[in-house]
């Protein structure tokens, strides 16, 4: 039996190491899963909001949003975070976001083709909300501000 001590101790090790590693894969980004925007809960300035919004992200970060857009026209964009840097929104011509995820909060550096934003998203204790808040410039150049607020659908 010593003479198997070094390999079970190893493979003892090796266990508990992807045990702790899948525990830390699983709250790695309490956001993950389909969010749905609650327009009664939401305020857009200047106005109109959007018709519904629904927010879905993936164990690997990306994020990809279906809406319907406050003339009734159906859109949807996606990106992949990439830690501080820039990246493209597909399906969002002239438009990149920068992501950064401290625990349960979310920061974003929009550039929506001319619009400028800064948003900060929070999630619940419960872990069923996230109240999303940005501000910035509309392509107008005119003052933008948002506060949002998304239920969890499903993990």
């Amino acid at each position: 039996m010593r003479k198997y001590a070094g390999a079970i101790s190893a493979i003892t090790m090796l266990l508990a190491s992807a045990a702790i590693l899948a525990a830390q894969t699983t709250e790695a980004n309490p956001f993950i899963g389909t969010w749905k925007l609650n327009l009664a809960k939401s305020e857009f300035t200047p106005g109109p909001a959007p018709k519904s919004q629904t927010v879905t992200i993936a164990p690997d970060g990306k994020t990809s949003v279906e809406e319907v857009l406050p003339d009734g026209t159906s859109t949807a964009w996606s990106f992949a975070p990439s830690g501080d840097n820039a990246v493209p929104i597909q399906g969002l011509e002239n438009s990149t976001v920068t992501t950064k995820r401290t625990g349960n909060v979310l920061e974003y550096t929009w550039n929506f083709n001319g619009a400028n934003l800064k948003g900060r998203s929070v999630l619940s204790s419960s872990g069923k909300t996230a109240t999303y808040t940005a501000s910035g410039t509309n392509k107008k150049g005119q003052p933008a501000h948002s506060v949002q607020v998304y239920e969890r659908a499903s993990l």
